[in-house]
């Protein structure tokens, strides 16, 4: 995959897909270190609409990774993860890798987002991978997957008390990720990423802003 920057203009649409304001350059700055740290998983918590996602696809995308996300939610299935045994195009019963496994072995970055609201199996078949060992188990096929020297693991979430349905996680388990905390974009960075994302209008954007603010 080729380096893209996001922040450039594309020729087709004339607009960035991503605006560099100095809160999320300073954010950027602080995952691009915990990335060159070593192949430690990364969790990014903070509130909504905060660009804890876009971040690592747009770091993905400058450093030349392809990037994929998997959304958790209460009703997540772990083999959505891992894979499960299904019918190919002969009707013949095999097993089919999940998201996860496909990017272990091709060294793609992993975004977990809303990490969370996983269930409690899923956060237990992570364990393995998460440790020192940094391996897969696939019970399915009795296969233990080592994970390519490119492949990074992420995860977002919203704080746990100020967002119904998200449980806390364990001290144990947060213990394994290299934790940042991501805060609001200012209203001031709101109205730039408006008028250079959307192309709106200044006054329109301010106004935009106030609203969502009341």
């Amino acid at each position: 995959i080729d380096r893209v920057d996001w922040s450039e203009a594309s020729p087709k649409s004339k607009r960035s897909r991503f605006v560099l304001t100095p809160s999320m350059t300073k954010n950027l700055r602080r995952l691009s270190q915990a990335v060159a740290a070593g192949p430690w998983p990364v969790l990014l918590e903070g509130p909504t609409s905060a660009g804890k996602t876009t971040m690592v696809e747009y770091l993905a995308a400058r450093c030349g990774h392809r990037c994929v996300r998997i959304n958790n939610h209460e009703h997540t299935d772990v083999q959505e993860y891992t894979g499960s045994y299904a019918s190919d195009s002969n009707g013949r019963l095999c097993f089919q890798e999940g998201i996860l496994v496909q990017a272990l072995r091709n060294g793609h970055w992993v975004i977990l987002d809303e990490l969370n609201l996983a269930p409690s199996e899923v956060l237990e078949a992570l364990n393995r991978l998460l440790d020192d060992n940094r391996e897969l188990y696939l019970a399915e096929i009795n296969e233990v997957v080592k994970p390519h020297p490119n492949f990074r693991l992420f995860a977002t979430q919203n704080p746990s008390g100020a967002y119904g349905g998200r449980k806390p996680l364990s001290r144990a388990f947060r213990n394994r990720f290299v934790e940042i905390h991501v805060g609001d974009i200012p209203e001031k960075e709101m109205i730039t990423i408006l008028e250079l994302r959307c192309h709106c209008p200044p006054s329109h954007a301010k106004l935009l802003v106030n609203v969502m603010s009341a």
